[in-house]
């Protein structure tokens, strides 16, 4: 059974000055990213560590195979789909539907926009597939390699906080989670 689990986000990408919705536009690390992939390989040198998990978009799979050349995709982990929202800005959103702009910072759990899914869903999923990975006997410490909403959801449902106050959970790229089981329940702590 997983008694440690690395929860990251993966490294920084190149998505403009303008904060953009960007959920499952599938974007690559920028040099800084890679750089910070890297860093996180060497700082993982001297840990133990059974098995590598990632999301399928490509931000999430190249800071996994930085880290480690064996790594196995769980589409589970890929990023909430922000539909018709999916890389538009906060500015655009805000001036061309300000009534639903509204509404998802009212209800960030359960809102969902137009042809996507709300965070609710993505914590279903997401959970589902870190309690399968943290069951399986063979392994005691894995990396997840994941997004900021994604963990976000993860540690607010792990650590029983309300998803609606999950945007005070900090999540720079490259940041590291750890999560240590203890009598049955998870702890958390930043970093390593």
């Amino acid at each position: 059974m997983v008694d440690t689990v690395y929860l990251l986000r993966h490294g920084h990408i190149d998505n403009g000055d303008e904060k953009r919705y960007l959920g499952q536009t599938d974007l690559g690390l920028d040099a800084l990213g890679i750089e910070q992939a890297y860093a996180l390989r060497e700082a993982f040198q001297s840990i133990r560590i059974d098995a590598v998990y990632t999301s399928p978009l490509k931000r999430c799979v190249k800071t996994a195979h930085i880290i480690s050349q064996e790594y196995r995709i769980v589409e589970a982990f890929r990023e909430i789909d922000m539909g018709a929202w999916e890389n538009k800005t906060m500015a655009e959103i805000r001036s061309h539907d300000p009534e639903s702009y509204a509404k998802r910072g009212e209800d960030l759990e359960y809102f969902t926009p137009p042809c996507g899914e709300s965070f609710h869903a993505v914590a279903l999923r997401a959970k589902e597939a870190f309690d399968a990975i943290t069951c399986e006997a063979i392994h005691s410490s894995v990396i997840i390699v994941a997004h900021a909403g994604v963990n976000r959801v993860l540690l607010s449902t792990l650590l029983n906080l309300p998803i609606q106050e999950m945007m005070r959970i900090d999540q720079p790229y490259a940041c590291v989670n750890r999560l240590t089981r203890h009598q049955g329940t998870w702890r958390y702590a930043r970093g390593f």
